[in-house]
């Protein structure tokens, strides 16, 4: 694994005059994100599906990026790895929540032609980001019914949305239920394989947000089993773009939204409206060789996308990351007036999110006290608000919220924390 010094001299916007603890938000991007932007628009900015040279270029880095996505997320290669699984298609857009709204309005389209049976419930989970609900909450006036799948304290005392309640919500007319992998709030990780495979036994289709899940570890959707997998490419050091990886037999129900002339079956380019950016699928493009010098396989960096290259170098970053947040978590547990929302261990179950209220001062005032001195941190909801407003807390000032990546420092850490002190 390479040092931290040498991680960090791949990323031109650390150490000047911000430390990033927003990451969650957003990750920073690495020299080869920005190179293979910089060197694609320089090499002829043209649209794909062309026979001169340029074009062809333009549609290979568009091809690759899809390819690139499915590799990252075990989704089924060239050969296929979801042998008896179905292998699955990717879709690229502007971003998760865009894609979750796309893939609502095709449920809705197609349960109005009925194709989808007589199956109308949609259960959704609300630990997390609004993506998650949002899209499904628009489509109950297009004939389902949706259910809220809440965040509960369970017997530990810690926030957490429980599989008993999931397991009383599904019904034979549940159709699909959608839920965070990583609430982007409580930082904990949900076992995806069991609420896949409980839904499954009743029926319904899965959607799975990986968003806050993706920028610390490969995910597996071969081993998860759900039907629908979607993440934000520009919180995994890429471009502000969004991904959705659906296995073949849950896409064949559906009807993407392009031009009627487009066939049903021509994928992307279906789903795909005005089709992907092609600077930007060369950003993605360039998570490759980042994962390469990150699993120490360089010499790998212009060959085949390799799942276990992927898979070893987002170990690396957990690795790292992993010392970040016991040190953050350590200081927030013994620190005075301070309630921290969600799970306050850290083990293989928690990602690098750490979030807190505080008893005297508002989540605004620290946050900001931080920001003045340079610590880039955030406060509020998160997108999250539907869990505040059950739990009591102010959607409007929210928590404060730390999220660090790999990338992040031990001084980085130690400078907010002292920082931290000084206000609570």
């Amino acid at each position: 694994m390479p040092t931290l010094p040498q991680i960090r001299a791949h990323f031109p916007a650390l150490g000047r005059d911000t430390v990033y603890l927003d990451n969650a938000g957003g990750s920073q991007l690495p020299d080869f994100a920005i190179a293979a932007a910089r060197d694609f628009l320089s090499s002829g900015y043209v649209a794909p599906g062309a026979d001169y040279p340029a074009s062809k270029r333009c549609s290979e880095t568009v091809r690759r990026a899809h390819e690139l996505v499915k590799t990252f997320i075990n989704g089924g290669g060239p050969e296929g790895s979801l042998v008896g699984q179905g292998v699955g298609e990717v879709i690229l857009g502007p971003s998760s929540t865009a894609l979750c709204y796309t893939l609502a309005n095709a449920y809705a389209e197609a349960k109005a032609a009925g194709t989808l049976g007589n199956r109308n419930e949609i259960i959704v989970g609300t630990c997390g980001h609004e993506a998650n609900v949002g899209p499904w909450m628009k489509v109950a006036a297009r004939g389902f019914v949706i259910r809220e799948w809440p965040v509960e304290r369970d017997t530990d005392g810690t926030l957490r949305p429980l599989i008993s309640t999931l397991k009383g919500l599904l019904s034979p007319q549940t159709l699909l239920v959608s839920v965070p992998q990583v609430s982007n709030i409580l930082g904990e990780a949900y076992d995806v394989k069991a609420i896949t495979d409980i839904c499954h036994a009743a029926g319904a289709q899965v959607l799975v947000d990986g968003v806050a899940f993706a920028p610390h570890h490969a995910p597996d959707v071969a081993a998860y089993g759900c039907d629908w997998y979607v993440y934000s490419t520009y919180k995994v050091f890429g471009p502000h773009m969004g991904a959705l990886f659906g296995r073949r037999e849950a896409w064949d129900k559906l009807t993407g939204p392009n031009h009627v002339f487009i066939p049903r079956d021509a994928m992307p380019g279906k789903w795909e409206i005005g089709g992907s950016c092609p600077e930007g699928c060369a950003m993605i493009n360039s998570l490759w060789p980042y994962a390469c010098f990150m699993a120490d396989a360089s010499e790998k960096a212009n060959g085949p996308f390799d799942r276990a290259i992927f898979k070893r170098a987002f170990d690396a970053m957990a690795h790292l990351e992993d010392g970040l947040m016991r040190r953050v978590m350590t200081f927030l547990n013994g620190a005075p007036n301070v309630t921290v929302i969600g799970p306050t261990s850290v083990d293989e179950t928690r990602v690098s999110i750490a979030s807190f209220i505080h008893a005297k001062k508002s989540s605004g005032e620290i946050a900001k006290a931080l920001n003045t001195r340079g610590i880039g941190v955030r406060y509020g909801s998160f997108y999250a608000r539907r869990m505040f407003e059950r739990h009591g807390i102010d959607p409007v000032d929210g928590v404060v919220r730390i999220s660090m990546s790999h990338y992040n420092s031990i001084e980085e850490i130690d400078s907010m924390l002292s920082l931290l002190r000084e206000q609570i």
